[in-house]
């Protein structure tokens, strides 16, 4: 038992057995809380062996998390690494974005001074041919076409960047078509 007992100070929470009363409590602390901790469990239970299987099946699905959220965070750094790599000088992205409306704008990368970092600068958009309808249309990139001055941003974990607090911008192509939209 004080095997088991160790398992748990090694997660950084306190187990208490009591078998008289067929009683276990499972404490974390939590600078937060009233009393300085939070009670993971505390349960009463039929059997000493009921008590045992589920105090071991509890540390050891905690642990098995715990190495599920760290491989999965690994994945993400090199996923978002590769994602960085594969972003070059002449790359088109495309932030959609709009309340009611639909406004698009295209960036085009034009320098990456680090393997995260990257200069943008708007481009130009053309309306697609036969798209235009009430207050909307279609659009497409216009490459090399610039009319904003350059823009510092960072890659994030998806392959894109914040263009503001609320908006992203993505990776596109010359050919794809973005739908817009306005009210006069």
């Amino acid at each position: 038992m004080n095997d088991l007992i160790a398992k748990y100070e090694e997660q950084n929470l306190t187990l208490v057995i009591d078998q008289e009363r067929l009683v276990a409590r499972c404490d974390r602390p939590s600078p937060r809380a009233r009393l300085g901790f939070k009670t993971e469990f505390n349960y009463r239970f039929q059997s000493v062996e009921r008590m045992m299987q589920y105090v071991e099946n509890f540390i050891e699905d905690r642990i098995k998390a715990k190495q599920i959220r760290e491989e999965r965070k690994i994945e993400q750094k090199v996923k978002a690494a590769q994602l960085a790599n594969n972003v070059k000088v002449g790359d088109l992205f495309v932030d959609s974005w709009g309340y009611e409306q639909t406004q698009v704008d295209i960036y085009q990368v034009v320098d990456k001074p680090s393997a995260k970092t990257i200069i943008v600068r708007e481009i130009a958009k053309e309306t697609v041919e036969g798209s235009e309808g009430m207050m909307c249309r279609d659009v497409r990139a216009v490459p090399n076409a610039f009319i904003g001055g350059e823009i510092k941003k960072r890659i994030d974990n998806y392959g894109g960047f914040k263009t503001s607090s609320f908006s992203s911008a993505r990776p596109t192509t010359a050919e794809e078509t973005h739908y817009n939209s306005w009210y006069y």
